[in-house]
């Protein structure tokens, strides 16, 4: 049977083909390492409550939670699998469906009403399930944004009247969120939107109006709510004294954490905060956990593999030469890695306390599948690029040629 060929490359198309399969790699391992390393965070996190629970009800599963969430993640990866494989074209003549499921599902969520947890109304109740709408909510908002500003030429982008729809879906898609309370989910469609609009081309002083106006409407909201201006108030007050060992605040804990953890950390499942006082140990403070168990070395790791996912999507960017491609993977970008570093700025004391998970790794089910499904759509649209897709199927085929070769030859 005949070797399958790659079709003849310029050189700048074969340099193309490279840097994206390249950039490709290094953003699938470092998705795989961050999901593993998040479902065992999440086991050692999780262990406190499920002890507890454990000890109060012997009849409970021991690590449910965890279990559940190891199950959403294989859930996940199956679907980060089957949206690579779906040609990012055929995605993208969806994309106002995708937008309008994520709307009407958070707005059930303010129908269904309630408290919700920490004052965050964010959650759907589905029989015996919870789902968190927001957060398929960030990729219908990425996608449908690369649509409707990518099909747009430069310099229509670079007058504001022409991004009125667009705008006003992110406003709804924002609205809804803050809506229910969420301000920590609302700030990081905020940064998605105001970056896939700058690096469509829109101009700095014509976002600057709506960003000043998006800042004026912040403060009010945080003012208007007590554990808001607490928290704000925490975070300059502990910028400018040592950690309170008598009555410590929740950032408090993670420091107390990180100095527990020296260079090496105390090992996986040893540390001791999350067995205190640490709130939202497993979730939006888990990065905590990780500087206590695998120390400054472990901490140092997450932020170099974060660093590794942004510079692949920033190749894949570049590389490109689909401009809905190209906005797809900023928004990817700006969501996901956005959204860590903003993460471990909170619990390291960096930021005031507002409430977004770690991606990958901060427990969640909905989060997961988001995630996953967005790195699958990126990865469609980088095996898109000519000479990816079928290069990798000629690296397939002459693996399977020098297996038979070997197996032919005992």
């Amino acid at each position: 049977m005949p070797i399958l060929e790659a079709p003849a490359l310029t050189d700048k198309a074969r340099q193309r083909r490279d840097d994206v399969q390249r950039a490709l790699v290094v953003l699938l391992v470092s998705t795989a390492i961050l999901t593993i390393l998040g479902v065992v965070m999440v086991f050692s996190a999780t262990a406190p409550s499920s002890i507890r629970a454990v000890d109060a009800n012997p009849d409970l599963q021991l690590f449910k939670v965890a279990t559940r969430q190891a199950f959403t993640t294989l859930v996940g990866i199956v679907g980060l699998v089957l949206m690579a494989l779906l040609p990012f074209q055929t995605t993208r003549r969806f994309v106002h469906v995708f937008l309008a499921i994520g709307l009407m599902l958070q707005g059930a969520v303010l129908v269904q009403g309630g408290e919700g947890v920490g004052g965050n109304n964010n959650w759907l109740s589905i029989g015996s399930f919870s789902v968190q709408p927001s957060e398929f909510l960030k990729i219908a908002l990425v996608l449908w944004l690369a649509h409707m500003l990518g099909r747009l030429p430069l310099w229509e982008v670079e007058e504001p009247k022409t991004l009125v729809l667009p705008a006003l879906g992110f406003i709804a898609a924002v609205g809804s969120v803050a809506a229910g309370g969420d301000m920590g989910t609302a700030i990081i469609f905020v940064a998605i939107a105001v970056g896939m609009f700058y690096l469509a081309g829109m101009k700095l002083k014509h976002l600057a109006i709506p960003m000043g106006l998006g800042a004026l409407a912040a403060g009010m909201l945080i003012a208007a709510k007590p554990s808001r201006l607490r928290r704000v108030g925490e975070f300059f007050n502990d910028l400018f004294s040592l950690p309170d060992t008598i009555a410590p605040t929740q950032s408090e804990f993670a420091q107390f954490a990180f100095g527990t953890g020296g260079i090496t950390g105390s090992g996986i499942g040893a540390g001791k905060e999350k067995w205190r006082d640490l709130s939202e140990a497993h979730t939006d403070f888990i990065f905590a956990v990780i500087g206590e168990e695998l120390g400054l070395f472990g901490v140092l790791t997450v932020i170099a593999i974060f660093l590794a996912m942004g510079w692949a999507l920033v190749t894949i960017i570049r590389k490109h030469p689909d401009r809905y491609a190209q906005l797809m993977a900023a928004g990817a970008g700006l969501w996901l890695c956005g959204q860590a570093f903003a993460n471990m700025f909170v619990v390291s004391g960096l930021l005031p306390v507002f409430g977004v998970p770690l991606p990958f790794i901060s427990m969640g089910g909905s989060s997961m599948l988001a995630t996953l499904a967005m790195i699958g759509c990126v990865a469609s649209a980088a095996l898109a690029v000519p000479g990816v897709r079928e290069s990798w199927r000629v690296r397939g085929r002459l693996a399977h040629g020098a297996r038979t070769l070997v197996r032919s030859n005992r």
